[in-house]
């Protein structure tokens, strides 16, 4: 019986892509990064000090700095919540279940992306990467929201946009549900085998129903 619905934020809750990506291409270009093809997109949903370990490891301070103080600066007007969230949000309230975020974001932007986008009092739990020690894919996240809520994971599943979304709730045992409208490449999404792969919050719906 599922009792626990967790969600990812970035690119499934709010629509913060843009933001993303915009983030990282001015830092690529104040810290004389090569953009290539933007293949430092395929790293969202991972931990953006990983992020930079990568792309400056030899200036990995100077990339978050540049990155957070720019995002600080756009984020009000760029961060929305994806149409139809609010609304969901407010069924799956209804019908009993308990709420969080599961997320690879820092607790300092997580909180200013919920007030933001006015998502903050929907949640009963906020898990951000400074929570725990290993993050996404790791389930230490998922497993830490699950036990502040007093839920097995058998009770429980993980909503994201993200292949390491899906990697996440499998690796913690949850039932897992792809969304389509973020970042991932649908067909990528499938290659994870969630249990269910939605195109809309209407399918959501639906698909919380048969769990």
């Amino acid at each position: 019986m599922l009792k626990s619905v967790l969600f990812d934020l970035d690119g499934t809750l709010i629509d913060s892509i843009p933001l993303i990506k915009s983030s990282f291409l001015h830092t690529f270009k104040k810290l004389g990064i090569p953009w290539g093809k933007g293949e430092v997109l395929g790293t969202i949903g991972l931990p953006l000090r990983d992020v930079a370990k990568h792309y400056a490891p030899e200036n990995e301070e100077r990339f978050l700095d540049v990155y957070v103080k720019y995002q600080q600066e756009v984020q009000e007007e760029m961060l929305h919540p994806f149409p139809g969230t609010i609304d969901s949000l407010i069924q799956i309230r209804k019908k009993g279940y308990l709420t969080g975020v599961v997320t690879s974001k820092r607790r300092k932007a997580t909180r200013e992306s919920l007030n933001i986008t006015g998502l903050n009092d929907f949640f009963d739990v906020v898990v951000t990467v400074e929570d725990v020690k290993q993050p996404k894919p790791h389930p230490d996240s998922l497993l830490s929201a699950l036990k502040q809520l007093s839920v097995p994971p058998t009770e429980a599943v993980y909503i994201g946009d993200s292949i390491y979304d899906i990697m996440t709730g499998k690796n913690a045992g949850t039932a897992t549900i792809g969304v389509t409208w973020g970042i991932a490449a649908k067909k990528d999404l499938a290659n994870q085998h969630p249990d269910f792969l939605v195109n809309s919050w209407e399918e959501l719906l639906t698909a919380l129903d048969k769990l």
